[in-house]
């Protein structure tokens, strides 16, 4: 009996193991782990779109940052062309122009008025006359001389000197070589003269003193063209050729100077020699201004020249020291005269000959009409040949 009870207790706690046994959970098995793979899938399934979106947005980023480049890369470039149109009309803007007359500052700092439309105009500096036909003028006087009337039949087209009823007022621009009495007793409107070779000097007292006005004119840069071209369109009374041709030649310019290379500009002698003396133009040339405003760095501007002089002597041993890579010859007389007098004066000389510029064969001779008389309207024509010059690797695009 008691043998029974116990035994009877026996098969209950065996029964209740294996009912505990039955509801124990299973063993992580393959699908556990399939199920723990797949989480693992899904969060890096999770990181690779979350790296896409990041990607995406460095992709988008660099979209905008690329767009927003183009976008203000000709913003930048019209920046630049609207700062150079006012840095070259700065002067020409400072021209009063009424309806009987025209206001401006002369080459001698002085606030002038002039009527409008003078009908006898003695012109006495051949750059000048150039420039005062080219604004729709035509002179009465003017100087002669075979120098000048290649400028005049090259610019103007013809002789004027030839024309009918034109007084040859002298051969010379040199003032001290004028009969003033002469050219005072023609009562002319106007004079229109420089300031250069002792012109204004010579004529502007005894003229004002007959109450003649007279107009002292200079210019040494493309901006005091503009200036010059401003006031005789304003005096003739031909406002569209200011319009047709003085802003065309601005523009033009502008193309060229728009495409010049920054940085790294060449090293440049700019030589005017003559026999027995050779010069240096510097940045207060209209040549020497060319050259600065097109990035190049002039040897001359260096120097010491407390007077701010135009042109400064120069020897052959600075030259040397200061080694150019190139050099721009400059002649009154033109390339022919530049080339005889640079052989006379320094191809037998050794430290010419040891001139880098000189071996590279990097001398250029420039054209007198472009470069030593004022170009006036082809101001565009020199500055594409300068930038040719100085930049012969470069290809530009701009129209000639």
């Amino acid at each position: 009996m008691k043998w029974n009870n116990i035994r009877k207790i026996m098969m209950a706690v065996l029964l209740g193991i294996c009912v505990l046994a039955s509801c124990a959970p299973e063993k992580p098995g393959t699908d556990a782990g399939t199920d723990e793979v797949k989480q693992v899938t899904v969060l890096d399934g999770n990181a690779e779109n979350s790296q896409s979106g990041d990607s995406a947005g460095e992709v988008t980023g660099q979209a905008d940052v690329e767009k927003t480049a183009a976008e203000e890369a000709p913003d930048a470039a019209e920046a630049k062309r609207q700062a150079l149109r006012e840095e070259f009309l700065a002067l020409a803007n400072e021209v009063k122009v009424e309806e009987d007359e025209v206001s401006f500052t002369d080459a001698n700092d002085k606030w002038v008025t002039i009527k409008k439309n003078p009908q006898k105009v003695y012109n006495l500096y051949a750059s000048y006359t150039t420039l005062w036909y080219e604004a729709g003028g035509v002179a009465a006087g003017v100087i002669g001389g075979d120098a000048v009337i290649e400028n005049y039949q090259e610019y103007i087209g013809r002789d004027i000197t030839q024309d009918e009823g034109i007084e040859v007022a002298a051969t010379t621009p040199h003032g001290a070589k004028w009969s003033v009495e002469t050219i005072v007793a023609a009562q002319p409107d106007l004079i229109i003269c420089s300031t250069a070779l002792g012109g204004y000097k010579a004529i502007s007292a005894p003229a004002e003193a007959a109450g003649i006005p007279v107009v002292a004119v200079s210019y040494d840069s493309f901006a005091d063209y503009l200036k010059w071209y401003r006031v005789f369109t304003a005096m003739t009374g031909r406002e569209d050729l200011w319009e047709s041709v003085g802003l065309d030649a601005l523009e033009k310019v502008m193309d060229v100077l728009m495409e010049i290379p920054e940085g790294n500009g060449p090293k440049v002698f700019i030589m005017f020699p003559i026999s027995g003396q050779l010069q240096a133009n510097t940045v207060g040339t209209v040549l020497g201004q060319m050259a600065s405003s097109m990035g190049a760095v002039n040897i001359a501007d260096a120097w010491n020249n407390p007077e701010g002089a135009e042109r400064l002597d120069v020897n052959l041993e600075t030259l040397y020291e200061a080694d150019p890579d190139l050099i721009l010859v400059q002649s009154h007389g033109g390339e022919e005269e530049a080339r005889a007098v640079i052989a006379e004066e320094y191809e037998g000389n050794p430290v010419w000959q040891s001139l880098r510029a000189v071996k590279e064969d990097k001398v250029y001779y420039l054209s007198k009409l472009l470069f030593h008389n004022k170009p006036n309207s082809r101001f565009a024509q020199a500055y594409q040949i300068m930038a040719e010059i100085l930049y012969p690797e470069k290809e530009f695009s701009f129209e000639k």
